[in-house]
């Protein structure tokens, strides 16, 4: 079991209140059916239309908001969309096409509090749901598993200053360059915070990096963790 999904066992079993946005009619029946299973989780709208999403979760205030990628423009259209869903204190989970991840980042930056990969979408829905509705942040294992494995195999041939970092050093940076804090990091990582403020101290040292922005602009411009388009 991973970490998320104990965590989302310890979070307490409240009835959570769900919208979900998502253009395709089945993908919203096999959700409405999924959740509706004894869990506590509660679709109380559905919406195929980014124009009626906002109104409707206005109208319902649901606890989470499960929302397909492709009903968010991108830019800044993005970002009014995930303001105008969070303003009455509703959390997000983010349901994406592909492991992209600059959009990761743009979502995490925005307050979304979930990223699932669609191909897990019903393997993981249900913990995404528990853990953003309690406050915490919920990225699907893929996409941790990838930042992971893409780091790993760029340890070779790098410069030397990212060369010399450990793997765990990498999974630390990785995870920094998703926006995640300290926190967060720990629990993806199952580690002390503690434990990654030193990661990140030894990060800064070897890089020579005057923060953790500063970490991960190394790391951009080096190619260390440069974003994966798709298309």
């Amino acid at each position: 079991m991973t970490h998320q999904a104990e965590l989302a066992l310890s979070v307490e079993a409240m009835p959570v209140r769900v919208v979900v946005g998502d253009p395709d009619r089945g993908v919203r029946a096999r959700l409405r059916g999924s959740l509706h299973l004894g869990n506590g989780v509660y679709v109380v709208g559905e919406a195929g239309a980014g124009t009626r999403l906002g109104d409707l979760v206005a109208r319902q205030r649901p606890r989470v908001v499960v929302v397909s990628a492709a009903l968010l423009d991108s830019g800044v259209e993005f970002a009014l969309a995930v303001e105008a869903l969070t303003r009455g204190r509703t959390h997000v989970v983010l349901v994406a096409d592909e492991l992209d991840e600059e959009l990761l980042g743009r979502a995490l930056r925005e307050g979304v509090g979930g990223f699932v990969h669609r191909p897990s979408l019903f393997a993981e829905i249900v913990p995404a749901i528990r853990l953003v509705a309690a406050g915490h942040t919920f990225i699907s294992t893929a996409m941790i598993t990838r930042l992971r494995d893409r780091i790993a195999g760029a340890m070779t041939g790098v410069d030397h200053h990212l060369a010399a970092l450990t793997r765990r050093e990498a999974e630390v940076l990785a995870l920094v360059a998703t926006g995640l804090s300290n926190a967060q990091i720990a629990g993806r990582l199952g580690i002390g915070a503690g434990t990654v403020r030193s990661h990140l101290a030894r990060i800064l040292d070897k890089l020579q990096a005057a923060n953790r922005a500063h970490a991960v602009g190394i790391a951009y411009e080096l190619g260390f963790i440069a974003p994966r388009r798709t298309g």
